[in-house]
């Protein structure tokens, strides 16, 4: 194992908790050599003393400090929300926040706010109707077919650069749309089942539910077919192709 391995492995499981600084050995294992199983040294009294919560499927440093910064967020939020006397920013971030805490209003609205996108893709008819959909989409956050997001330069730090990137997809990665074995077809079945349940509650019949929920999965399946791997996207290079707005059209 490298020096600078060794170091950040224990300085991220030696790290004292989310509401404190400093180092704490602790969270070492010391009754473990580091010479037979340095992880174990390195994070075995962390472990010991922090059982994965019932409520989450792994857990570690990095899940503490992620819930940390969510508590921060939160409370920037409703400290926002709940001010009488408001800035322009506060009001954004409070109104925003609030509109979207609104349960009893959401809920009396239903589906409504969604109906002129739903009529928007069932009225389509052609590729450059649907050009125009994906950028009027894309431009409300909904991100259909592909991502598109700002991200540094792979090969110049000093840039950041429009990303587009593969997605479209509601299953995990692509693999989940081709394996046969028992599971992965009944995972399918379950998301086919999802997708018809939500058509559904949008008002459809039944029958036109299940039709549209099977559409839903051939058009996903599709783009599936062009993603690269888990195992293809773990080479950087092989997600790096810098193109100018000329070549990308």
């Amino acid at each position: 194992m490298r020096p600078t391995r060794i170091v950040l492995s224990v300085l991220i499981c030696a790290l004292t908790g989310a509401a404190q600084t400093g180092f704490s050995v602790d969270a070492l294992d010391r009754k473990v050599s580091p010479c037979d199983d340095f992880y174990q040294f390195a994070c075995g009294g962390w472990l010991k003393s922090n059982p994965i919560p019932a409520d989450q499927s792994t857990w570690g440093r990095f899940s503490e400090l992620h819930e940390r910064n969510q508590k921060i967020l939160r409370d920037i939020l409703e400290t926002s929300s709940a001010k009488t006397t408001r800035g322009p920013l506060d009001q954004k971030i409070g109104d925003y926040f609030g509109a979207c805490m609104d349960e009893k209003g959401i809920e009396s609205k239903g589906t409504t706010p969604l109906k002129p996108f739903l009529d928007r893709i069932a009225g389509l008819s052609d590729k450059k109707q649907l050009t125009g959909e994906l950028i009027r989409l894309h431009s409300s956050g909904v991100g259909p077919m592909f991502g598109v997001a700002s991200a540094q330069d792979l090969k110049n730090a000093e840039e950041v650069i429009a990303d587009i990137d593969q997605g479209g997809i509601s299953l995990p990665e692509r693999d989940y749309y081709f394996k046969e074995d028992a599971k992965s077809v009944e995972l399918r079945k379950a998301f086919v089942a999802h997708v018809r349940k939500m058509f559904e509650l949008t008002g459809d019949p039944a029958e036109t539910a299940a039709a549209k929920a099977n559409t839903v999965m051939a058009i996903e399946t599709a783009l599936a077919k062009g993603h690269l791997d888990v195992v293809a996207r773990r080479d950087p290079n092989k997600l790096y192709h810098r193109l100018s707005i000329a070549e990308l059209a």
